[in-house]
């Protein structure tokens, strides 16, 4: 049963390719729907951003940023025996978004959003002044919250 979930998986996946889906956020001309799909197996995803001004960004089936699709229909992402890490230091900024719409304008159409996490681990971590800020199957207009230099905003603070 595994098997063919993964196979079904992976072939969305290429009919999100094959239809010209680069995330899912690639300006509304097309008129293909997208499919956008992570399948993250016995390994470990690391976001880190350390030091003042530094910034790390990391999306894994999502659309971030400003983008206009409107036909964006599914945004999956399958974890199994994985460690998925967001993580900041030292003023820095790390933002990552796990089958999620983060930025301004967005989606004009229902999409389906999952996070199958099964033993695995999430983990958003922010210390010594930085931010880190992390989506799960969410939406977020709050694009400012993502560039935010000032350590507050949801997600992220000095560490107390």
């Amino acid at each position: 049963m595994k098997a063919l979930v993964m196979i079904g998986l992976v072939a969305m996946s290429s009919i999100a390719l094959a239809n010209g889906g680069s995330g899912g956020g690639s300006g509304g001309s097309s008129s293909n729907p997208t499919t956008q799909t992570s399948v993250i197996t016995s390994t470990s995803v690391w976001n880190t951003s350390d030091g003042s001004g530094s910034a790390s960004e990391q999306n894994l089936a999502s659309n971030a940023g400003t983008f206009t699709s409107s036909n964006t229909l599914s945004q999956t992402v399958n974890a199994t025996n994985s460690g998925i890490w967001n993580e900041s230091s030292s003023n820095g900024h790390a933002t990552q978004n796990i089958a999620s719409n983060a930025g301004t304008a967005g989606l004009y159409t229902t999409t389906h959003q999952l996070a199958y996490i099964n033993l695995s681990s999430v983990i958003n971590r922010a210390s010594m002044g930085a931010q880190a800020i992390q989506n799960i199957s969410s939406n977020t207009n709050c694009i400012t919250c993502l560039n935010s230099t000032s350590g507050s905003g949801h997600g992220g603070g000095p560490e107390k």
